[in-house]
C-alpha cells in the first residue's frame, strides 16, 4: 500500500468507525477523518517502516481526535 488512495481504499471504513465510537457528531467525524488524510499525506514520507503503517494511522487518529475535544473546550475567561 504506498498511495494515499489505496490507504484510503483500505482504511477510510474502520477510521470513521473508530471516530464515530468517540465523536457523537458524525459531520464532525467526517471531517476529523479528512483532516487525518490531510495529515497523512502531508507525511506519509516520515513513516520509516510500512509494516507499522496501521498503528500509524491510528495514532494520527487519536491525536485528530484529542485536537478536536481541545478545539471545544470553552475558554474561561481571565480575571481581571
Amino acid at each position: 500500500m504506498n498511495t494515499i488512495e489505496e490507504i484510503w481504499n483500505h482504511y477510510h471504513s474502520n477510521l470513521l468507525a473508530f471516530i464515530q465510537k468517540r465523536v457523537n457528531d458524525k459531520t464532525a467525524a467526517e471531517d476529523i477523518l479528512q483532516d487525518i488524510f490531510v495529515r497523512i499525506q502531508s507525511r506519509i514520507d516520515t513513516l520509516e517502516n510500512r509494516s507499522k503503517l496501521e498503528s500509524w494511522l491510528y495514532q494520527i487518529t487519536r491525536n485528530a481526535i484529542i485536537d478536536f475535544y481541545r478545539s471545544r473546550k470553552p475558554l474561561e475567561e481571565l480575571p481581571e
